[in-house]
């Protein structure tokens, strides 16, 4: 594993930030929202509600697009009506935030996250995201609140038609299903559809590893400046590749008796002269540092975090 100046480093999937623990439990409070789902040989996230008025005021906000009045709590916690352009342009955002490549769900992932949704009674109004009872896999409002776009055209040769699903307040009741599908042109503002995120579960789960390892780095060395990355971990200036290992040793390994965790390895390059010939020599070192013994169970924790990390990467 080479040791190297950090210069330039793209951060990919980087679950901390600059802010440490509270960009990571901030993270983790938007993350735990959403619901694996495993169907027909496909592995997904998807966000628990559909992203509300408020959610994506914050978005506009930072576009320097915010409605002049302010959202009442009600208005706030009502589904977002988009465009489906709208809608990607939101999910590329977050994207950018958490480091996970968001997307708008297939028709055919939609239908496999809204099994088991019971149909609702009809309402007068659009009701909070929150409000519509979950399904069997915990989901809210997947009928009979608003529409919701998917990624999938009415046709393969054209893509100016996108399917919407689940059906808004006003649909009767026994038209609901969620095998229900209306086709309507991408930038459609005439209806009430809205959006929920999905994520691929190795992106998404690559990401709770990061956030989990850097909870963990700070809970047992809180004065160190170390970093974990999905490919590398940063270390003050320095990087430490993943990919580099060389055979004998790990990017980090933890020792149960002298209650170190040792992270490797800086390559070390030496010389050695003998008369005109000279032999380069590589050495591996390790940088140690002690966590009260208490903590074993979180260095082992943290130890197999890295593991599930290189291996990912090596797939």
């Amino acid at each position: 594993m080479n040791l190297k100046l950090k210069k330039n480093k793209i951060l990919v999937l980087l679950a901390t930030f600059s802010l440490g623990l509270g960009a990571t439990a901030q993270q983790d409070r938007f993350l735990e929202d959403f619901v694996e789902i495993k169907a027909d040989g496909h592995h997904f996230y998807i966000y628990k509600y559909a992203i509300s008025a408020g959610e994506y005021n914050e978005s506009l906000k930072l576009w320097g697009e915010a409605p002049s009045k302010e959202l009442s709590n009600k208005e706030a916690n009502l589904p977002a009506l988009v465009t489906k352009e709208e809608a990607e342009r939101y999910l590329a955002d977050i994207s950018d935030s958490y480091y996970i490549p968001f997307r708008l769900p297939t028709e055919s992932e939609w239908e496999w996250a809204a099994k088991g949704t019971a149909t609702p009674k009809r309402t007068k109004e659009l009701r909070c995201v929150s409000c519509p009872a979950p399904n069997e896999s915990g989901l809210f409002g997947m009928l009979g609140n608003v529409w919701e776009w998917t990624s999938t055209p009415e046709t393969e040769e054209d893509e100016r038609y996108f399917i919407i699903k689940g059906g808004d307040f006003q649909e009767p009741p026994k038209s609901l299903s969620t095998k229900s599908r209306f086709a309507v042109s991408r930038d459609m503002e005439d209806m009430n559809i809205g959006f929920r995120p999905v994520a691929d579960a190795q992106d998404f789960e690559t990401t709770l590893h990061i956030n989990r390892a850097n909870t963990i780095v700070k809970t047992l060395l809180p004065n160190e400046d170390i970093t974990i990355y999905q490919y590398d971990l940063q270390i003050g200036e320095f990087s430490m590749g993943f990919g580099d290992t060389p055979p004998e040793s790990f990017p980090i390994s933890v020792d149960q008796d002298t209650h170190q965790i040792i992270f490797c390895c800086m390559q070390n390059l030496e010389f050695e002269q003998e008369g005109a010939l000279e032999t380069e020599r590589i050495t591996y070192l390790g940088f140690p540092y002690n966590f009260d013994p208490s903590q074993l169970s979180l260095a082992k924790e943290l130890e197999q975090l890295i593991r599930q990390l290189m291996e990912t990467q090596n797939q």
